[in-house]
């Protein structure tokens, strides 16, 4: 279970599969947070630094900036698009 800031919440967690084994996405007031079983958290971002989140069916992909370069990370993930929208819901 990953940490949370004082106030902080969860509003919906997820099971999730990347490139870095079996995890968890959250989704939190201020963003999200991926944490990977036996390795801890992998990814934060708040939902201001999230450029794009494509979904295929079973497929999330997350992109974001640091600095001048932009990264993605792909999660397998049921109901891929339900995410997308709640990703785009809590953004506003």
């Amino acid at each position: 279970m990953i940490g949370l800031a004082k106030g902080q919440q969860i509003l919906d967690k997820k099971k999730v599969q990347s490139k870095m084994g079996l995890g968890t996405l959250y989704l939190l007031d201020t963003g999200i947070a991926v944490e990977v079983s036996g390795s801890g958290l992998c990814l934060e971002l708040a939902y201001g630094e999230i450029l794009s989140n494509a979904a295929k069916k079973d497929s999330l992909v997350i992109s974001w900036t640091e600095g001048v370069a932009t990264y993605d990370m792909k999660f397998n993930i049921k109901n891929a698009a339900e995410v997308v929208q709640k990703i785009n819901q809590y953004k506003k």
